[in-house]
């Protein structure tokens, strides 16, 4: 039913600059509200596509909460800058916080006394809410997230058995075992996202294309919306096949991190891709059409905006002292000198570097790879920050020393590395210099590291050396509309060996 007066409703999120599962759900609701009749608008630090798009659908889209002079009926926050930034703009409209992962510091709940009402989007983040971050149970509702039905139409009927696969890669550690296992099947597989092919604009022209859709989370349910069979895993790890005997109780998951308990494995997916059954996919599509739509999500957001605006008026004003000091321990509590983000793991990696410059490199040892993290072995210069995976190459050029045992001379030396794909640059060339010398180049593309080798240099003395990367260029996440990341990346160095 449509309100003569509509609630004006301030949505935040970390960023809309990229396409992420938050924003395109910012972007749907913000949308659904306007159609209801109401009047939304949208904070958030980080422009980009969504921004524009909600713009030009006539929605506010501002990076500056400070522009805003109009207050709202009530604040929908997603994530913990942003939403406290909102509360404490407007201390006297009530806030709702969404909570949107289970590890992200940025979905820990702020605690801010305007803030009355919170939402999970799945059981386990409703875990994460009350055990974690403290918030009473019965100010937490578990509210599942849904898709634009409009967007994502079903795709033709699905053929007795699967003959195309699409896979999503958001990460890498799952694609190898998916291609081996739908080979064996004789399935034909394509690849998207960051690390498989780059990322897509339109999701809802591409999906319907195919029989089998490998992915996770939100994109999980837009693929079921189309009708195609899903099988939910990603780089994290493997749940398996969406039939009816398990939608219930995935759905309750977001088909997403507490149910990605087994190995990617190739055993694994060829088992989940034996048990595809067009007839069970076709109706659990049918259901996530029935039960999943973005306009009854919307509506009952909107429900829990009217209780909470109601029982917001019933509340006595929270003195000014109050709400300052509420700020100030958030302000406290969220202080850089904290660890939030992992910044001293960080620390504590480059003082590892440091105490192994000092001591000297220990050689590598043969057979075994040595990935960035290992400092003992290997010192980089011009790399960004090593994470679990590697480490991305900061600046085209870029250096890493190494020290060979005496007899390695006439060995072969082995590279892992990775592509950064990007809409702007699908493939490119990777130089390495041995001591300055041209020593070998490769062409790096979209999907899983891989893995090059060259042979050493006859007579090559034992002790110190150096590899030099060259790139022709770094390219920011942020600034190719893909996430929020403003570092400049060139390519990701996984290992080094010594055969």
């Amino acid at each position: 039913m449509l309100r003569r007066e509509g609630l004006r409703v301030l949505l935040t999120n970390l960023t809309l600059a990229s396409r992420s599962g938050t924003e395109v759900l910012t972007r749907e609701l913000a949308l659904a509200l306007m159609r209801a009749g109401h009047r939304p608008m949208v904070y958030s630090p980080r422009l980009g596509p969504i921004a524009k798009e909600l713009r030009s659908a006539s929605i506010p889209v501002v990076d500056d909460i400070d522009l805003i002079a109009e207050p709202p009926d009530v604040i929908h926050g997603h994530h913990l800058t942003q939403t406290a930034a909102a509360a404490a703009r407007f201390p006297r409209t009530p806030a709702i916080f969404v909570c949107h992962d289970f590890v992200a510091w940025h979905d820990a709940a702020p605690k801010l006394p305007n803030i009355v009402a919170h939402v999970a989007i799945s059981r386990a983040f409703r875990d994460r809410l009350t055990i974690q971050d403290g918030i009473a149970p019965e100010r937490v509702e578990v509210i599942l997230n849904a898709v634009d039905l409009r967007r994502f139409q079903p795709g033709p009927p699905l053929p007795a058995f699967p003959r195309r696969a699409l896979a999503f890669a958001k990460n890498f550690g799952h694609l190898e075992a998916i291609r081996a296992a739908c080979q064996a099947r004789g399935v034909e597989l394509d690849t998207v996202g960051s690390f498989g092919g780059g990322l897509v604009a339109r999701p809802e022209a591409l999906v319907p294309q195919y029989d089998v859709v490998f992915t996770s989370a939100m994109s999980a349910i837009e693929a079921m919306a189309c009708g195609r069979a899903v099988i939910v895993c990603d780089g994290r790890g493997f749940a398996g096949m969406v039939d009816s005997r398990v939608y219930d109780d995935w759905r309750q998951e977001n088909f997403g991190l507490r149910l990605l308990s087994r190995p990617v494995s190739v055993e694994n997916v060829a088992a989940a891709l034996d048990a595809y059954d067009a007839e069970d996919a076709a109706g659990v599509g049918a259901r996530v059409r029935a039960e999943a739509g973005v306009d009854d999500w919307a509506a009952r957001y909107v429900a829990l905006y009217d209780r909470v605006i109601a029982s917001w008026a019933d509340e006595p004003a929270v003195p000014p002292e109050a709400a300052s000091r509420a700020v100030a321990r958030h302000l406290q509590a969220w202080d850089p000198g904290g660890d939030y983000g992992g910044w001293t793991g960080e620390r504590a990696r480059l003082l590892e570097q440091i105490a192994a410059l000092e001591r000297g490199l220990d050689p590598l040892t043969p057979g075994q790879p040595s990935g960035p993290g290992a400092s003992d072995r290997l010192s980089l210069s011009g790399f960004h920050a090593v994470e679990p995976w590697g480490a991305w190459s900061a600046r085209p050029r870029c250096q890493a020393r190494l020290r060979l045992a005496s007899g390695d001379e006439g060995r072969r030396l082995s590279l892992t590395v990775a592509a950064f794909a990007s809409p702007s640059r699908q493939s490119y060339d990777l130089a390495v210099r041995l001591n300055g010398e041209a020593w070998m180049s490769v062409r790096l593309e979209a999907g899983e590291p891989v893995t090059v080798a060259a042979d050493l240099p006859p007579g090559l003395d034992p002790g110190l050396h150096w590899l030099t990367f060259e790139t022709e260029r770094c390219v920011s996440p942020r600034d190719d509309g893909l996430s929020d990341d403003d570092r400049a990346l060139g390519f990701g160095l996984c290992a080094i060996q010594v055969d």
